[in-house]
């Protein structure tokens, strides 16, 4: 179990949060926001139910890392920051004695924020499109957010990025699309006349590209499974 404490610093005060707690201080219209984060930490790390607490660990987490780095500097020529320090070390001592620096009380870092901020949006994703009922033609190659791919994309030019956009949502100069939009009368392929030229159709079916199709994958068609699965 973990003791946790969340702090904002503005220009103008604080504000404080943990274990049902909720408190802000007013601190006057000149002071900085580096000064007013340090004070935040101070007030958690003093506090006689943070450090008369059961639990053996105590996160303050803080958004300032000029305020964290300061902290945990050796040597500072500021009184203000010299006292949070000795109050993170005072903690440190009610703490199992852990260690004798104040560093494992400042908070998560920012690798494991981003790590778990990016497992929660691509989950979060991932049951919107499992949900969603709309996407139709993208559905055709996508299964659902993947981070590989995503980086893979991003890092395409943005010719390249706009053409794959097109493809993969059927928004683009392809015969169906053209006729729903009143630019072109008939949404048949103009290559082969089989079937509606659609992204699936011009990617996986069209008999034009079976040599093409054969050459990259190995195969003249590709079903939507098999669409689905290019990584």
């Amino acid at each position: 179990m973990a003791h946790v404490w969340l702090i904002a610093g503005h220009g103008r005060g604080i504000y404080l949060e943990g274990k049902g707690v909720q408190q802000s201080y007013a601190l006057g219209s000149h002071t900085t926001v580096f000064r007013a984060e340090v004070f935040a930490i101070l007030m958690v790390a003093s506090r006689e139910e943070v450090i008369r607490s059961p639990e053996p660990r105590v996160y303050i987490c803080s958004d300032s890392q000029a305020a964290l780095r300061a902290v945990s500097a050796p040597r500072t020529r500021s009184a203000l920051v010299q006292e949070c320090g000795d109050a993170l070390e005072e903690l440190a001592r009610h703490k199992e004695g852990r260690c004798l620096g104040p560093e494992p009380y400042l908070g998560i870092t920012r690798q494991q924020v981003t790590a778990a901020l990016n497992d929660w949006v691509y989950s979060t994703l991932k049951e919107h499109w499992r949900l969603s009922r709309g996407c139709r033609q993208a559905r055709d190659f996508v299964t659902g957010p993947d981070p590989a791919r995503s980086i893979w994309i991003l890092d395409r030019s943005r010719e390249t990025l706009n053409q794959l956009v097109g493809i993969l949502t059927g928004h683009c100069k392809l015969r169906r699309h053209l006729s729903l939009l009143g630019i072109e009368e008939d949404p048949t392929c103009p290559r082969c006349g089989e079937d509606d030229e659609t992204s699936y159709h011009f990617v996986g079916q069209c008999e034009a590209f079976r040599r093409l199709r054969f050459a990259i994958f190995g195969s003249g068609t590709l079903s939507r499974e098999e669409l689905n699965s290019l990584g």
